[in-house]
């Protein structure tokens, strides 16, 4: 399993009125994330102009498992997707989390 951040943006304009629903967009990548790639689990935050996102995402390897959920990311900011008009800012592995680097002192 390999923890990878994600983040995005409203592409110019004002933001929507109202923020994307966290369970919106998880029930979406769960549906849109391809084969070797799945969901595990997925920490959303979102505000009317930005999503921002801690993925859990099982893959054979790390570049699966970024490729795969930007892949699905940028398939949910198409015209019929419910991110239509956003733009993927980051989609990468969390080095500290994946090295486990986040239980050293000097993380805190």
């Amino acid at each position: 399993m390999y923890v990878i951040r994600v983040r995005l943006e409203t592409a110019g304009g004002p933001p929507p009125a109202r923020p994307v629903a966290a369970a919106t967009v998880r029930d979406a990548l769960e549906r849109v994330l391809r084969e070797p790639a799945r969901l595990d689990h997925a920490r959303i935050r979102t505000t009317p102009g930005a999503l921002d996102a801690v993925a859990f995402v099982s893959a054979p390897g790390l570049l699966a498992a970024e490729a795969g959920l930007r892949a699905a990311c940028v398939e949910l900011s198409h015209a019929q997707g419910p991110l239509a008009g956003w733009l993927l800012r980051h989609c990468e592995a969390d080095s500290w989390l994946a090295l486990g680097l986040h239980e050293q002192p000097t993380y805190r």
